[in-house]
């Protein structure tokens, strides 16, 4: 992708997230910040909860975290948290066992907003059709009413690949949890079906700002494809308590194919990480449209990058659109994404990743991606949040090690731009650690006045508004009163309604120009004199 200097988010606050405590493997971050600044980090097996400055204010493992409720757990793992901003609560959900005798769903609700206070805890049936099966790899969002659970599920004794039996989601009242109701109330979709295949690894889209909806969209791959363009949009279309939910499933393709990552190499000679598959990691939904990433195949190399797409229109007639994110010097993995705009109108996101080269030790990154009205499709780049102080080594030497499952992102509600992050790195002791990190977007083609200054005083923009009655591509171009063309940018694209476009024109000389937005077929829909001083 082409990427935009102006936009390079700043670094707020940056710490490590484990300062006590034994990591797992993988490490699985996760992360939920309060609009009070507390933050909730997981790793595989335990949490550290801190305040906005990285200190400590309680550390339990995840089976100490339910002690007195549920019992002695067998094997934990697999932690998801989020914060829920129309409460002003928490929600932490884990896995216990890996077959199907000890198989359980735990899911937590903070009886108030403090996470170091008192919980409701449940478990949630993890072989809930029988058989020889549990429940891997959670996946969890919410709205105003319920949360949102997905697993795979599992046969014994099988590996993950060869085991899959379906995925299903779990939807959960949440009421009945922040409440401490007997039993939670609940209900499951399973049997999801494309031509009598289970669509495998379904990931909820987390609505951005607006919870206020009954429904709820989901997004699937083929995570197991070498080169892939298919994608599953489905939707559970009411709440838990109306009885009314049903699951809907549409087959969309993306303009950009995806595929199953190679492993990424280490800095040292035999060391490598572990990529995975292609699966959608993350969504957020805002105003209509999704905005998802995954891990893929960067197209013509044998290397890993970020698939960034956009469900668009996606109540009506959704269409799908794909970009990679890459690096000639590394990968990158396991993305998450967030909203990160200063305003509601805009669908600005920030994401972040693992990345990895052979002149670079294991850490996480960030790009931000602004989009508002016609500015489309520009990027920031790249920022290392972590480098890494070595590389990842837990096992043998010369071995492909555990690197995922997941990294994390979370705007901060109360903090228009900021978005909070969790990730990993490659500690002095060759262990996957994990790092915690502040960052705010710098959304530096977004104004409110006509014509605005930025940085000041050197680069000018023009921005210049107008009604469009259809989506479609646009170019945008300046030219002088003799004709000549001094500025064009070509495959704008624009959506019905108002839109701002914003043109540089920092280095073009004092004078009079016409401004013109042309059509694809080169009408001319738009044109202005304007003034450059």
């Amino acid at each position: 992708v082409d990427q935009n200097a102006a936009l390079t988010p700043a670094i707020v606050n940056d710490f490590n997230g484990k300062p006590i405590g034994s990591p797992g493997i993988p490490l699985d971050n996760t992360l939920a910040v309060s609009n009070d600044g507390i933050i909730m980090s997981a790793i595989n097996t335990s949490v550290n909860i801190l305040d906005a400055e990285g200190n400590s204010l309680k550390f339990r493992s995840l089976s100490g975290m339910v002690v007195g409720q549920l019992g002695i757990l067998d094997r934990f793992y697999d932690p998801k948290v989020l914060y829920d901003p129309t409460t002003d609560r928490f929600i932490l959900v884990f896995l216990e066992g890996s077959n199907s005798d000890d198989t359980r769903i735990v899911v937590g609700f903070t009886q108030t907003n403090d996470p170091t206070g008192l919980w409701n805890f449940y478990a949630i049936n993890g072989n809930p059709n029988g058989g020889a099966k549990w429940s891997d790899y959670p996946i969890i969002a919410h709205n105003k009413e319920d949360l949102y659970i997905t697993v795979n599920i599992l046969r014994d004794n099988e590996s993950w690949q060869e085991g899959f039996v379906q995925s299903v989601i779990w939807q959960v009242n949440k009421s009945s949890g922040y409440e401490g109701d007997t039993t939670l109330t609940q209900n499951l979709y399973s049997d999801i079906m494309y031509k009598g295949e289970p669509v495998w690894s379904i990931c909820p889209a987390q609505p951005a700002l607006d919870m206020d909806h009954d429904n709820m969209y989901f997004l699937s791959v083929r995570p197991d494809a070498s080169s892939n363009d298919t994608l599953f949009l489905h939707e559970i279309t009411n709440t838990t308590t109306s009885g009314q939910g049903t699951h809907t499933l549409t087959v969309l393709k993306s303009d950009e194919k995806y595929g199953v990552p190679p492993s990424s190499f280490q800095p040292t000679e035999g060391f490598k990480l572990q990529t995975n598959d292609t699966r959608v990691l993350s969504a957020a939904l805002h105003e209509g449209q999704i905005q998802y990433v995954q891990s893929t195949l960067v197209p013509g190399t044998i290397s890993s990058g970020i698939y960034h797409g956009t469900v668009s229109d996606v109540a009506t007639t959704p269409t799908v659109r794909g970009r990679i994110i890459s690096s000639s010097t590394q990968d990158f993995a396991y993305p998450s994404i967030a909203f990160a705009g200063e305003t509601d109108r805009e669908n600005s996101m920030m994401m972040t990743f693992s990345h990895v080269g052979e002149d670079d030790f294991p850490g996480t990154s960030a790009v931000f991606y602004n989009f508002k009205d016609g500015l489309y499709d520009n990027y920031s780049p790249v920022v290392m949040i972590k480098e890494g102080d070595s590389v990842i080594n837990s096992f043998l030497a010369d071995s492909i090690e555990r690197w995922g499952d997941y990294t994390d992102i979370q705007p901060q509600y109360n903090d228009r731009g900021a978005v909070w992050l969790c990730g990993s790195y490659g500690d002095a002791d060759r262990r996957n650690n994990v790092w915690i990190a502040k960052v705010r977007a710098n959304n530096a083609l977004l104004s409110v006045e006509e014509v605005f200054v930025y940085p000041n005083p050197s680069d000018n923009f023009i921005k210049v508004s107008t009604v469009f009655d259809r989506n479609e591509l646009v170019t945008v171009s300046l030219t002088d009163l003799n004709g000549k063309t001094v500025k064009s940018t070509t495959d704008q694209r624009v959506e019905t309604g108002k839109v701002e476009f914003l043109v540089d024109v920092s280095g073009i000389g004092a004078g009079y120009y016409v401004l013109t937005v042309s059509s694809a077929s080169g009408e001319t829909l738009f044109n202005k004199k304007v003034r450059i001083d």
